[in-house]
Order: structure tokens, then C-alpha cells, then sequence
């Protein structure tokens, strides 16, 4: 067996393709939602007329996800066949695959806001080439030149496979579907084999809040938490960092999903090691309480960032963000709920937008005059998204 050979065959037991590794510790979430309790949620109880959200894509993939959770807390109607009375659109590529420059699309889109249409790419590669063009540092290495331990991870969304090796390596061995990075640690002061990694949900301009993730070393490329919790935006980013994580994903075109952050123990920066346009749900080690208050301020967030002219109708107030009650154990419903001051958890950044017209317009003029070439594929977007850079100069950040 050649060397590349038995490489691809490490490679291959490495990846976590069976989903039962790593998925979640309850599978009961993906078939039903009894977590959301016995009690209504405070808009069926309002009885407002639900919101009717168009999904374009792999609606399947909608169903196991955050946003699908969100929007079926609050009652919301979605659908994967075009209605052109739907309140937004959404569209939904895991993959960043799907070709927006169809006759289909361009008839959609006249008549429907969609999100996340701009997003062009969200591969480690992407992520690491885009971050330090913004914030000036990066975390990949070059395999070839770089001296030590570094980690790969594979470029797909949400394919969990990664792993350690020691560079420099040859250029045979280098696997171009994958991204080469510094190991970046984000421990505890006082227990080294104990990581940390923030999870941050984006809602446009606003941050609802963030979810901190406590890890066991051995276990950080899994989904396996010790501990999660729902803390304030500002309570492990400064809001400077906030501010410049909002403007990054406007760079990049994301309008709605959730980024994973480490900060450093060497230089204590922060990195933004993940961009996840399709996030799933639940989170390991997230309480039934926390959930529903989770998924409440997130709903929340989207309709203040899509929808500030609803607000009246279908913002969530502070006493009802705790809406949890336990249909299996009763007993436990005698407890304090939680008041949350959604206030002091979220971050509001400086508002903007895509001038979504003018990028729609060059994406599709460019479609119909070379409807068979692929190469430019997203040149209008990429043409459009460096409109919005010259708004957001690179920063060149120390902390």
C-alpha cells in the first residue's frame, strides 16, 4: 500500500460519518417536541396571525434545524412550495451549492426578500481567507512550511471530520478539501484539560445572545458539552468584538446563523473558527427551560431584524420568555420563572443592509447573458459584497 494510500485510509476512519458519535443525547428532539411543554406559547395565546416563511432548498435539512424550532415555537407557518403573499423567504443551502442564477430564481426574488441570498461561501477555507482580510490574523497554517502540530478539518459544513498531525508534511500528503489550522486553545485558568467555545447566533445587526460551551479536551471536535449555558453577548466578548463580528458576517453575507468563536490562550484574540448558515438544534446539555427561553429571544431577534415594523404584534415581553411547563412530571412546574431582561443579553450593532437590488440585478443580467458559463458564477455577488467592503476597512486588531 503507497503511503498516499494508507494516508486516505487514516483519513477516512478518522471521519465521523455515522451520526450516532456525536449526535445528540437525547434523539427524541428529532421526532418530536414534547421539551416545548404543555403550555402554549404566548402568541398562540395572543392568537396574532401566524407569519408565513417560504423555504427554498433542502427543506429536510429545515426540519432538523434552528431556525425550523424558532419559528414552530411561535406558531409561525412555513412552506416549501413558492407563495409570493409569504412575509420573507429563505434560502436554505447547507452546502453552498445550489445555483441562485436560475430562471426560477429570478422570478422568485422579484417578488420575494430572501435571506441569506448574498452568502456566498461558508468552507473552513472561506472562513479563515475572509477573517483576516477583516480583522488582519488568521489561523491557518500552511502544512507544508509550517513546524509543529496543527489540526485539518474538512471544508463542508457540519462534517465533523478533523484531525491532529505534525508539519511540516509533503506536498502528496496535503488534502485540498481540507483547511490546515493552528490549534487554538480557549481553556480554563485553573483546569487545562477543560476548553470553552462560544456559539453566536446572528440575527442581522443583533446578537440575542451567546451560548457558552464548557468541553472536556479529549472531546472537542464532537458535540459533546459538559455544560451550556445562555450568557449576555458581552459577557466573554468585548462589545468592540461584537460589533466587528456583526460587520465581519455583513462582509460575508450573513444575514441569519450561528458562529463559533474561541479566544486564544496565547494571544487572546478571538477567532471565528466556524460559520454555520444552517444550524441545527438542540444543544447538548441545553435544559428544556433554557431552550424554549432560547428559541423565545430568538424570535425575538428576527423580527426586530427583519421585521421592526411587527414588533407591536409579535415581540415576546420579559415575563413570558420562560413559557416551560413539564408535561411529564408536573411536580417539577412548582418552581420561580425565570425573568430575563432580554435587554441586557442581546447586543444591537449598527444597523445596515444589502443594497439587495443592485446585487440581485448585476447577479441575474450577468445570468442571462451567459446562461451556460459557470465560471462567474458569483462574480455579482462577490462584485456586490466588495460594495460592502469598502465600508468595513480591514482592522488590524491586538487586544
Amino acid at each position: 500500500m503507497s503511503k498516499y494510500s494508507e494516508m486516505e485510509r487514516i483519513r477516512d476512519m478518522l471521519k465521523l460519518d455515522n451520526p450516532d458519535i456525536y449526535e445528540l443525547e437525547n434523539p427524541r428532539e428529532i421526532v418530536d417536541f414534547s421539551y416545548f411543554g404543555d403550555e402554549a406559547s404566548y402568541l398562540q395565546k395572543k392568537n396574532v396571525p401566524p407569519l408565513k416563511v417560504y423555504i427554498y432548498g433542502n427543506y429536510p435539512h429545515f426540519e432538523k434545524a434552528t431556525a425550523y424550532f424558532m419559528l414552530r415555537k411561535a406558531g409561525a407557518n412555513f412552506i416549501n412550495k413558492f407563495d409570493s403573499k409569504s412575509d420573507i423567504g429563505w434560502f436554505w443551502d447547507s452546502q453552498i451549492k445550489i445555483d441562485k442564477r436560475t430562471d426560477k430564481m429570478f422570478d422568485f426574488t422579484k417578488q420575494l426578500r430572501f435571506l441569506n441570498f448574498f452568502l456566498i461561501n461558508t468552507s473552513k477555507e472561506f472562513v479563515a481567507r475572509s477573517m483576516e482580510e477583516y480583522f488582519g490574523y488568521s489561523f491557518k497554517i500552511n502544512p507544508k512550511t509550517f513546524n509543529g502540530y496543527c489540526i485539518a478539518k474538512h471544508n463542508g459544513n457540519g462534517t465533523k471530520s478533523c484531525f491532529f498531525l505534525k508539519c511540516p508534511i509533503n506536498a502528496d500528503e496535503v488534502f485540498h478539501d481540507h483547511c490546515y489550522q493552528k490549534i487554538i486553545n480557549y481553556s480554563s485558568k485553573s483546569d487545562s484539560s477543560t476548553l470553552f467555545e462560544l456559539r453566536v447566533p446572528i440575527f442581522k445587526n443583533i446578537i440575542p445572545f451567546t451560548f457558552f460551551k464548557t468541553r472536556n479536551k479529549g472531546l472537542r471536535f464532537t458535540s459533546k458539552n459538559r455544560s451550556m449555558e445562555i450568557v449576555p453577548a458581552t459577557a466573554h466578548l468585548s462589545e468592540q468584538e461584537c460589533q466587528d463580528i456583526i460587520m465581519y458576517c455583513r462582509r460575508i453575507g450573513l444575514e441569519y446563523g450561528e458562529i463559533d468563536i474561541l479566544r486564544s490562550d496565547e494571544d487572546g484574540k478571538i477567532y471565528i473558527i466556524d460559520v454555520n448558515n444552517t444550524p441545527w438544534w438542540p444543544p447538548n446539555k441545553l435544559s428544556d427551560i433554557d431552550r424554549n427561553v432560547g428559541l423565545n429571544m430568538m424570535w425575538n431577534a428576527w423580527i426586530q431584524a427583519f421585521f421592526p415594523e411587527k414588533i407591536g404584534t409579535y415581540y415576546i415581553p420579559n415575563e413570558h420568555l420562560d413559557d416551560f411547563v413539564n408535561h411529564k412530571n408536573p411536580e417539577r412546574n412548582n418552581r420561580n420563572r425565570k425573568i430575563i431582561n432580554q435587554e441586557q443579553f442581546r447586543f444591537i450593532g449598527r444597523d445596515y443592509d444589502f443594497p439587495y437590488q443592485k446585487m440581485r440585478d448585476e447577479l441575474f443580467a450577468n445570468y442571462k447573458k451567459k446562461p451556460n458559463q459557470g465560471d462567474g458564477k458569483n462574480k455579482s455577488i462577490q462584485q456586490g459584497n466588495a460594495q460592502i467592503k469598502k465600508q468595513n476597512k480591514p482592522h488590524n486588531k491586538s487586544k
